[in-house]
């Protein structure tokens, strides 16, 4: 099936749902976020328009002051009544594990879950579906994720949005990482020292030393990038275990390629180090758009 964007693609999955707070009027508009032509439309002022959306300039790229009734809705709602506060995953074609028990818009096909359990993002990342597959990992819960998210096809290069920056991998860099990651965190190292690549001192010792050094030097190359802060972002306590039997990583003196079949990544250049993020565009969508790359004009 083919979405006109990742807005319109969540809210399809989510059963095209309505609130009452938010009333759809029979005005046949150009949507200013997808594009798409329609028959009943949502002005802008009631959506995007609001103070809490920060990209209304955007809108003149389309000449449009109206949304569709999908767009609209993704980019509006309050308290429990909205899809920001979730991270979400997308699949159309691939049943997903049952979502958070508090999410009201969950179903087989849209999860929405919260940092306590990443694991249908995790399982999506490393091993996409055939078809098309979204995922917006909201790390605030306070900001807009899914009007930015990219529709990603297949099991080649993805774009996840994350917040306010974009994030780009391919599976196999993403489970090198991941993996890596994991080994680092089972031996006691904290996300942020991890994501640093800056070991506090008292945590070395004659046992960690040497995975520290190990599992860094792999890092080296992402040192600083949005992938190794994703990657630090997503494990849990709680799930570490089952994590580290399905993305193990080669140890201290292997000296051959990790056992998931890869040895250390060549860095995509588009993975920036620190000091680099600027060319990569962390706040707002820049020129690339939200849709699955096909038609004109899209506003995100």
């Amino acid at each position: 099936m083919k979405y006109a964007s990742g807005p319109v693609m969540v809210w399809e999955l989510a059963g095209r749902p309505r609130r009452a707070s938010l009333a759809a009027e029979p005005v046949a508009a150009t949507c200013a976020m997808c594009g798409r032509d329609v028959a009943e439309s949502v002005h802008v002022k009631h959506s995007i328009g609001g103070k809490s959306f920060t990209d209304q300039y955007l809108l003149a790229r389309r000449g449009s002051d109206r949304t569709c009734y999908g767009c609209a809705w993704v980019c509006t709602g309050k308290g429990m009544d909205q899809i920001r506060m979730w991270t979400v995953v997308a699949v159309p074609d691939r049943e997903l594990p049952p979502s958070n028990p508090k999410a009201q818009y969950a179903t087989p096909h849209l999860h929405c879950t919260s940092r306590a359990d990443m694991r249908a993002v995790v399982d999506t990342l490393a091993d996409p579906p055939d078809g098309p597959w979204l995922v917006a990992v909201a790390e605030s819960g306070q900001k807009h994720t899914i009007p930015y998210a990219r529709i990603n096809h297949g099991a080649g290069r993805w774009r996840v949005r994350m917040d306010a920056r974009d994030i780009t991998a391919t599976p196999g860099e993403f489970r090198e990482v991941f993996g890596r990651v994991l080994a680092l965190r089972k031996a006691g190292f904290t996300p942020g020292e991890i994501e640093a690549l800056e070991p506090s001192v008292g945590r070395l010792n004659a046992a960690t030393l040497p995975i520290w050094r190990h599992h860094a030097a792999a890092l080296s190359p992402w040192r600083g990038s949005p992938l190794l802060h994703l990657a630090t972002f997503l494990p849990s306590k709680e799930h570490l275990d089952e994590y580290l039997s399905r993305f193990p990583a080669d140890g201290p003196g292997s000296g051959d390629a990790d056992r998931l079949g890869r040895g250390v990544p060549v860095r995509d250049p588009r993975q920036r180090g620190r000091g680099e993020d600027r060319a990569e565009a962390v706040v707002g969508p820049g020129p690339d758009r939200v849709g699955d790359g096909d038609g004109d004009g899209c506003l995100f």
